[in-house]
């Protein structure tokens, strides 16, 4: 298994743990993911940028399953957020600030739903226009004439 850690891919992705369930938005794509379960448990782990085995002992303990299968699934997890540019490599010398710590729960693997169907809307939407001014972007002054 990879050591390494792990950083939301941002600007481009952005995530949101809502009602135990992880919401994750490529902004560039349009493409939107869905996860639960064990997969949203690990999510503020890899957000907080803590090494894989950290995530996998956290998981493990609260979780209650075999370090080596858990190990395995998560491996295959991360190497699936990867592959979406979901995450990427992170600085090894960063330590998170915060910690999450995860409740009990049963183990559920690691599953990411992938949706297209709003691609093409996300990706038209002029809010990606929107620059330093916000949206709608201010009117324009009256020009004087000289």
């Amino acid at each position: 298994m990879d050591t390494g850690r792990f950083a939301i891919n941002s600007p481009t992705v952005i995530g949101e743990a809502i009602a135990g369930e992880v919401m994750i938005i490529n902004l560039v794509t349009g493409t939107y993911y869905n996860l639960t379960g064990t997969a949203a448990a690990a999510w503020p782990l890899l957000a907080a940028g803590l090494p894989s085995q950290r995530i996998v002992d956290a998981l493990g303990k609260a979780c209650g399953v075999e370090a080596n299968v858990l190990a395995s699934d998560f491996a295959a997890f991360v190497d699936t957020l990867s592959t979406e540019a979901i995450i990427r490599a992170a600085d090894e010398t960063i330590e998170p600030l915060v910690v999450p710590t995860l409740a009990a729960a049963p183990y559920t693997g690691f599953a990411l739903h992938r949706y297209d169907d709003m691609r093409a809307l996300l990706v038209v939407d002029p809010v990606h226009e929107v620059g330093d001014f916000g949206w709608p972007p201010p009117p324009e002054p009256p020009r004087t004439p000289q």
